[in-house]
């Protein structure tokens, strides 16, 4: 039987996790995955992380089919003995460890490398986020009810493009029309929606969705609530 191991955090599993434990499967028989516990994933990725327990992440790998068992290690002496246990016939590890050292690899017969997919990372996954931005006094310019005299904030709808070019979500949020209609969100939409979506086109801004009341987000973004300054001052 030729036993082929890999190890990682796997927190988030996405296509590239899939397709590497797809590769390891079709070099041999038994597949092992080690993955860091909870104590370990804090230590290397932040007290943010992991997203997932180990428990959890325990559970999702040995759903697939390509996995054929999975272990929890401590420590990095931890890990090694894990390695010498099982004495791989294989351990594969992505390509970016070429020319390191791949820790326990002194334990498996032949250790091979495996190119990512893409751009998958769970890293990148996780900073994604939603940012809210408020319209008028914070990306235009504040005109008191009269949004036809509207102008744009050139430099701060730059940071809002690099943010969106970077995979996060931007809602456009506006309160366009909500006073002076008494808070009937479809009577101020009939009057300003299409004004307001031509505005952004035109400025080039950059966004997901365009919003009128309180979308659901990570990051709110306005001249009244968290300081707008303060947000585009750290931004550059």
């Amino acid at each position: 039987m030729k036993k082929i191991w890999i190890n990682g955090c796997f927190d988030i599993i996405h296509r590239g996790h899939i397709e590497l434990f797809k590769y390891a499967k079709s070099l041999g028989d038994y597949v092992v995955v080690g993955i860091d516990s909870d104590k370990r994933v804090k230590k290397l990725k932040g007290s943010s992380r992991p997203v997932n327990s180990q428990q959890d992440r325990k559970f999702l790998l040995e759903s697939i089919s390509h996995i054929d068992k999975v272990v929890i290690f401590d420590t990095e002496d931890d890990l090694i003995s894990c390695i010498n246990l099982y004495r791989p016939d294989i351990m594969v590890v992505g390509s970016d460890y070429k020319n390191k050292k791949v820790i326990g690899s002194e334990y498996a017969k032949k250790l091979m490398f495996f190119d990512r997919i893409a751009d998958y990372s769970t890293t990148k996954i996780v900073s994604k986020k939603t940012y809210v931005f408020d319209l008028d006094g914070t990306l235009c310019t504040n005109t008191e009810g009269d949004y036809h005299r509207a102008l744009p904030i050139k430099e701060r709808i730059e940071v809002v493009n690099d943010l969106y070019d970077k995979g996060n979500k931007i809602i456009i949020l506006t309160a366009r029309g909500m006073g002076r209609h008494h808070n009937s969100q479809p009577l101020a939409m009939a009057e300003f929606y299409e004004l307001t979506r031509d505005q952004l086109n035109d400025w080039g801004i950059k966004y997901n969705q365009l919003f009128l009341g309180k979308p659901a987000g990570d990051i709110y973004i306005d001249d009244k609530g968290e300081k707008d300054e303060d947000f585009f001052n750290t931004r550059n």
